[in-house]
């Protein structure tokens, strides 16, 4: 194999290789969003408003013993009735589809749930 066609492999790798993280970022940034809609949706349907949303490690979450590499959570900050309350929520990151009930089958996935601490 000539020097040109090596250069050339080389640079055709790292482009393929660069669209490939881009698409995989841009995924996750869409189910980050999906996700943030559904909790606005939620809180907002029991008549609170969303203060603040952050992603947890189940370590420091009630889904301690609830969670696996196909779920994250995230600790909701929310106001309802002039109290500031906290909700949990575990989703799925699954892009396609975050209200699965098993996502990962062969694995034991968990769906998605809610905690309300109020």
């Amino acid at each position: 194999m000539s020097k040109m066609m090596k250069r050339w492999l080389v640079v055709s790798l790292r482009i393929g290789l660069a669209i490939i993280a881009i698409m995989l970022l841009d995924g996750l940034k869409s189910l980050e969003q999906k996700h943030y809609a559904e909790i606005r949706e939620v809180i907002t349907k029991k008549g609170g408003i969303v203060v603040k949303i952050e992603n947890y490690t189940p370590k420091e979450t009630p889904f301690l013993n609830d969670y696996n590499k196909s779920n994250v959570i995230y600790k909701i900050t929310y106001s309802h009735k002039n109290k500031t309350l906290t909700a949990w929520y575990r989703g799925v990151n699954v892009v396609n589809n975050i209200h699965a009930k098993n996502p990962t089958d062969l694995e034991g996935g968990h769906g998605e749930k809610w905690i309300f601490n109020e």
